[in-house]
């Protein structure tokens, strides 16, 4: 039995070349999940700026034709309730006090 060297000869070269293919490989794929943690971390920021954009302070309506624009029913009743428990005017005379936290 004979054993042919020539034909294991570049037998080291091929391990290199498959140790180099796997370590490509290997950070192929290390920088795609760094690109795709990148791309969630820029995702949740923009959804956290678009969030503090649009929840800025509300505007608490001052007179009644700014309740007369809201269209929506429950919608509108509110805004008339935040007015009236917002308002200034007194009761007119003979009108029994307000209530302030349950007392008169």
């Amino acid at each position: 039995m004979s054993y042919d060297f020539r034909k294991y000869a570049d037998f080291p070269k091929r391990v290199d070349l498959e140790a180099e293919e796997f370590e490509k490989q290997k950070e192929r794929e290390s920088r795609q999940a760094a690109l795709i943690f990148a791309l969630l971390i820029a995702a949740f920021a923009a959804l956290g700026i678009v969030l503090l954009a649009s929840s800025g302070p509300r505007v608490e309506p001052t007179e009644i034709s700014d309740c007369s624009s809201v269209q929506p029913g429950r919608a509108r009743l509110a805004c008339y309730d935040e007015l009236s428990r917002h308002s200034k005017t007194q009761p007119f005379k003979g009108a029994p006090p307000p209530e302030f936290d349950g007392q008169k």
